[in-house]
């Protein structure tokens, strides 16, 4: 997902989030350097603040954002009825994704622990015991949401697929379709959230990044790659995982009115979401 041709000032791009991330516009540099740190504060894929909490099942004095990472998550937890958690990284493992997707045989599927007992506090972060945490379900749009503070005028932050925009006349985004073809959305005027979630990417022989919690599998989804835009990239990001596990209830229940929900079946159908309902989609 990108800009389209909107804004006269050069792009700027960093290797982060196992992805690409894009900024463009007033103080873009200074978003992907914020994008930077708190990766190194969040990521479970080297030695962060993260991964020894992970491994002690306990962290003193945690750093501030990793105290509010994990709150986030946990609130984006319950407000999904435990849908969208961050207790997944034993089932992640044992579908095949430990340090890249695919990389170990799959196992056993291990059935995702329930958080509470979680403390969260500023002098210390306890998990219980069975416990570990991935926050990459909600850490991208968490960091690109705080890397944002940094932006001034036109600008978008994209970190791989979670984009906050800001427009003061409104602008034109490109996102990329199962098939690689580019599908352009308006977007009116002021800040909004978009996000893109997919089962193709991230995906190998047997399973793929997204876990169903009801089953510690690999999710069996009806959509291939859902969009989601809404008012904050949090809130986009949420909604697109929960409409890609089928959670059309708690969708109902927790999508702000006015949001757009754009998702691709299995034969790269195009479907929308309107007033609580899916209906294929007219372009």
């Amino acid at each position: 997902m990108r800009p389209a041709d909107l804004l006269p000032v050069p792009e700027l791009t960093l290797e982060a989030l196992g992805t690409q991330v894009r900024a463009t516009g007033q103080g873009a540099f200074a978003a992907l350097n914020e994008v930077r740190r708190l990766e190194a504060v969040l990521s479970r894929f080297r030695p962060s603040p993260l991964t020894r909490l992970n491994e002690q099942g306990e962290l003193l004095d945690p750093p501030t954002d990793l105290m509010l990472a994990v709150r986030h998550a946990l609130d984006v937890a319950r407000r999904t009825h435990g849908l969208v958690t961050p207790a997944v990284l034993g089932a992640l493992e044992a579908a095949g994704y430990v340090g890249t997707p695919g990389d170990a045989p799959v196992r056993t599927p291990v059935p995702v622990p329930a958080l509470d007992g979680v403390l969260v506090t500023h002098e210390v972060i306890r998990l219980p015991a069975g416990v570990r945490l991935d926050l990459g379900g909600t850490a991208k749009g968490w960091i690109a949401e705080q890397a944002a503070r940094f932006l001034g005028g036109n600008a978008v932050l994209d970190a791989g697929g979670d984009l906050h925009t800001q427009f003061t006349g409104g602008g034109t985004i490109a996102i990329e379709t199962p098939d690689g073809s580019p599908m352009y959305v308006h977007l009116g005027a002021g800040v909004a959230g978009v996000a893109t979630s997919s089962v193709l990417k991230r995906a190998w022989t047997g399973g793929h990044h997204l876990i169903d919690p009801r089953t510690g599998c690999s999710a069996d989804t009806t959509f291939v790659q859902v969009t989601a835009l809404a008012g904050r990239v949090t809130v986009a990001e949420t909604l697109a995982k929960l409409a890609l596990l089928g959670a059309d209830d708690v969708l109902r229940d927790l999508a702000p009115a006015g949001t757009r929900l754009l998702a691709f079946d299995r034969h790269h159908r195009m479907h929308g979401w309107q007033d609580g309902a899916w209906g294929r989609w007219a372009a």
